[in-house]
């Protein structure tokens, strides 16, 4: 469904599931979480918290900004302190009680909420993730006396050490409880009885029943990012990569992210929205590099693009709804890069007006239309650039031994020259890059990640609690496999451990090798971490610190059928012959150079395309460099190499 303004929405809504039947399944992937966060549109909540712990949220530990410069580096309030509520209930660090919970303080802040019209409330209680009792009992006595007022616990959010990592993902997930249970309420209310089952993307690369997920809305924060990386590594996969990068740029960012033995990386430390946010999710990097990306000059001088963007409206100075600077959109029209007119000539372009802001923006340097916007792709090429190379170069691995996948509106247009400033030699670009999400929606399987704490060194292994806890979380996660309705023999579980070395601060997770018995399985884990952190860092540690066991985590899920691969007929294949020559401009090159454009509909099987060279089709646009080719192959993959790589192949 495309993006539509709020008071279209329901409209949009009906018009999308309005020929549903009674067997059909929603596969949904939706950025109202984050869209919320990111402009502070959030509701009033509650935090009740151990006394002494009022200030958790605002001594929040500062993130380390890399490259950005911001007026502070404190993430946006959630809950204002006079909402915040301290109760006298406390545990030992060791999660023994030290302090019972005080009914009657209880109730008089329930009453006091109520009266307030708050609807819900955090509770994050210290060390509850060892002992949930504390909120378990603050929980109970709301649901007496305040039964309107929806309590979330930290222990069922985020049962992990780190208070303050523990209170924000509570608060988070309270603030927006009411923002997606009203958003799957306009689902429902559209589709009636037509829908058999929504089906939700979250941030972790699996799909959730609608049901299950609605008290965690903030498992679906990047539910858009990270259903397009599903998709693209189920089709590299399909395509014969199992090591790809996905290079995924809109109009606004530009998101990246490495797959590498056919599996994406999954991390439990992230940003949503300036919020530092523990709970696993796709490691994908964003930027703000997008077609809507503006161009300014700095108080340093220095020409800058993005990350502020011009958005859909105005939009691009080209759309000529009134937008008066420069984007990189302007700078791809008037090299001829993009065609006088996008979505299949819906959405038509005004050159003149991108001509006048490239003029006006490049004049005091002396520079015309067309040098502008060469600086302009310039430097959002190297923003990109930049990006790519921190998910690979800055964790240890090579992208020149990656395919590069790109998808997005824009990813196409810059693929193959970031190829070669990377040494990339192979660029894939999928048959309809715009539908990178839809496509991970429809391979995705059902998943959920279930966490226990440990807090066991390497030295004094206790077997029996690793078993026990082993089966703990397989017990859990066989409880939510039934309520999922996934049938026994699709279920499978991934146990992982968070290990850092002694003294270190953060953990790193470990996929456990599978085995019989524990022992072994821990011996080869501990291994694993050995050499991940040796390739990550180029420094051993083996011999001279101990291993931590912080957590141990259960990935669970259901596996779900999975659609064929449209394959192009053989039979069928068309010539690559040009609709069309205009001049353009391409990365590296002063002058513009006259190219062939071709129609990516006509290109058949087989199919060749040499650069210079421009292939368009509906949703998006492939820039074919000088000294580059393309081939279509069975899958209908452009496939995108140098002509030397080819000629020395």
């Amino acid at each position: 469904m495309p993006s539509v303004a709020p008071e279209r929405f329901a409209r949009a809504l009906d018009d999308t599931l309005g020929h549903l039947t009674s067997s059909d399944e929603l596969l949904y992937s939706t950025t109202i979480a984050l869209n919320k966060l990111l402009g502070g549109e959030i509701p009033r909540i509650g935090l009740v918290v151990t006394s002494g712990f009022r200030d958790i949220l605002e001594t929040a530990r500062l993130p380390a900004s890399a490259g950005e410069v911001a007026p502070s580096q404190l993430p946006p309030r959630l809950v204002g302190l006079e909402w915040v509520r301290e109760v006298s209930a406390r545990l030992e660090a060791s999660g023994i009680e030290r302090k019972p919970v005080d009914y009657e303080q209880i109730k008089g802040i329930a009453r006091e909420y109520a009266a307030a019209d708050i609807r819900v409330v955090a509770v994050a209680m210290l060390h509850s993730y060892l002992n949930p009792e504390h909120e378990d009992a603050i929980s109970a006595i709301f649901a007496e006396v305040a039964p309107e007022i929806e309590i979330v616990r930290s222990s069922k959010v985020l049962p992990e050490l780190r208070e303050y990592e523990r209170t924000l993902a509570t608060a988070l997930n309270a603030c927006l409880i009411p923002v997606l249970a009203g958003h799957l309420d306009s689902l429902r209310q559209v589709a009636g009885d037509a829908l058999r089952r929504i089906w939700l993307m979250q941030s972790n690369g699996g799909l959730a029943s609608a049901e299950s997920i609605s008290h965690e809305p903030l498992t679906t924060a990047l539910s858009g990012p990270s259903a397009a990386v599903v998709g693209m590594r189920w089709l590299g996969e399909q395509s014969g990569l199992a090591n790809v990068i996905t290079f995924d740029v809109g109009g606004t960012s530009t998101d990246v992210a490495l797959i590498s033995d056919a599996k994406y990386t999954l991390t439990t430390a992230g940003t949503v929205a300036g919020f530092p946010l523990k709970a696993p999710m796709l490691d994908v990097l964003s930027i703000g590099a997008g077609g809507g990306s503006v161009a300014y000059e700095a108080a340093d001088h220095r020409w800058h693009v993005g990350p502020e963007s011009a958005g859909a409206r105005p939009g691009p100075a080209c759309y000529g709804n009134g937008g008066d600077v420069p984007t990189l959109t302007d700078a791809q029209l008037v090299l001829g890069r993009i065609p006088n007119a996008l979505l299949g000539g819906s959405l038509p372009l005004d050159p003149e007006l991108a001509t006048s802001v490239l003029n006006a923006f490049g004049r005091s340097r002396g520079f015309n239309a067309i040098r502008t916007a060469r600086g302009i792709l310039d430097i959002a090429s190297h923003n990109m650039c930049g990006a790519i190379r921190r998910v690979s170069v800055s964790r240890g691995h090579d992208p020149a031994k990656h395919a590069l996948l790109a998808m997005g509106g824009a990813g196409p247009l810059h693929a193959a020259e970031l190829a070669e400033l990377l040494g990339v030699t192979s660029v894939v670009v999928p048959p309809q890059p715009g539908l990178a999400a839809a496509w991970g929606l429809l391979v995705a399987d059902v998943t959920r990640d279930f966490v226990k704490p440990l807090g066991l060194v390497e030295s004094s292994l206790d077997q029996m609690q690793l078993e026990i806890t082993y089966n703990d979380l397989v017990t859990s996660a066989n409880a939510w496999c039934a309520q999922e309705d996934i049938d026994r023999e699709d279920r499978f579980f991934t146990p992982k451990l968070d290990l850092r070395y002694a003294g270190m601060t953060h953990e790193t997770t470990v996929e456990c090798v599978m085995g019989k018995d524990m022992a072994p399985i821990m011996s080869k884990t501990l291994e694993r971490f050995h050499t991940q952190f040796e390739k990550l860092t180029g420094r051993s540690w083996r011999d001279h610190e101990g291993i931590e066991i912080v957590n141990m985590r259960l990935s669970a899920g259901g596996q779900r059928p999975k659609p064929q691969v449209p394959h192009l007929d053989e039979s069928r294949a068309l010539d690559a012959e040009p609709r069309a020559r205009r001049m353009v401009g391409f990365l590296g090159h002063t002058e513009l150079i006259e190219s062939n454009v071709f129609d990516r509909s006509m290109l058949g099987r087989h199919a060749t395309v040499v650069g210079p060279a421009i292939i368009e089709q509906y949703e998006s646009t492939t820039v074919i460099p000088p000294a580059w080719q393309s081939t279509v192959d069975k899958l209908g993959n452009l496939r995108l190499q140098p002509c030397e790589t080819l000629r020395n192949g």
